[in-house]
């Protein structure tokens, strides 16, 4: 097996990272860098959160139209 050297391969060279000055965004990243499930999961959970967000609005305005909810709520007194 033949040896080469590192010189002969500069991308082979260890290099010291240099500091981030990113602020928030720069810890993000390394944060996700170092636990990419948790992200993946934490992303699902802030899309489902916006989807929610924005489908409330759309189910108490059809809920209006048709003349209000089925489940809690007043019920009329009456016999």
């Amino acid at each position: 097996m033949s040896s080469i050297p590192n010189s002969a391969m500069p991308h082979a060279q260890v290099r010291e990272e240099e500091p981030e000055s990113g602020g928030f965004a720069g810890g993000l990243r390394e944060l996700v860098r170092d636990n990419p499930k948790t992200a993946m999961a934490a992303g699902a959970a802030v899309l489902a959160g916006a989807v929610a967000a924005a489908a409330i609005p759309l189910v108490k305005g059809a809920r209006a139209k048709s003349g209000g909810s089925k489940s809690g709520g007043a019920r009329k007194k009456g016999g």
